[in-house]
């Protein structure tokens, strides 16, 4: 399929999920099975996403990540919350870096409120190098600047190793 067959696909797969959404909302939707129809509208957006990713439309991907991490929190699920609006802020870092500075920072304020271990928060933030957060918005969101540089420096430690191996492995 084409990226113009993708992206009708996922337009289509985001209307649907609308349809649920609103469904659950209502009071029988509510009473039969509403957080069912919320947590596979989560699923549809998200595929949503991946399919407008395949098309190279990254505003419409970034935008349906951002629906399923709405939708993740209202379900109570914030570690998956936070992984859509990562999810998001690496489809806007193509499109929109202002609105990626947005989802990272969403998701930066999830695992702070989920009290993660600073190495666990780290590693949630680093799957791969294009990843990193400035120094500056890591000050913003740590207790302190000794924290903040701690993250920093684990952040900068992990790219020169993984930049090691893979120099390595290119051999």
């Amino acid at each position: 399929m084409d990226s113009t067959g993708k992206e009708k696909e996922a337009i289509q797969l985001m209307a649907e999920a609308d349809k649920k959404v609103r469904s659950s909302g209502s009071f029988l939707g509510g009473m039969f099975g509403g957080n069912q129809k919320v947590e596979e509208a989560c699923e549809m957006y998200a595929r949503a996403a991946n399919m407008f990713k395949m098309a190279k439309n990254w505003s419409a991907a970034g935008n349906a990540f951002c629906q399923a991490a709405r939708l993740h929190m209202q379900l109570q699920n914030k570690h998956d919350s936070a992984t859509s609006f990562i999810d998001a802020g690496n489809a806007f870092k193509k499109a929109d870096p202002q609105e990626a500075i947005k989802c990272l920072n969403a998701a930066i304020d999830i695992y702070t409120d989920m009290e993660l271990p600073k190495s666990s928060l780290t590693e949630h933030f680093i799957t791969d190098s294009k990843a990193f957060l400035p120094l500056s918005v890591i000050k913003k969101k740590s207790e302190s600047v000794s924290k903040a540089h701690t993250v920093w420096n684990q952040q900068s430690m992990w790219k020169i190793h993984h930049r090691s191996q893979a120099s390595y492995h290119n051999r």
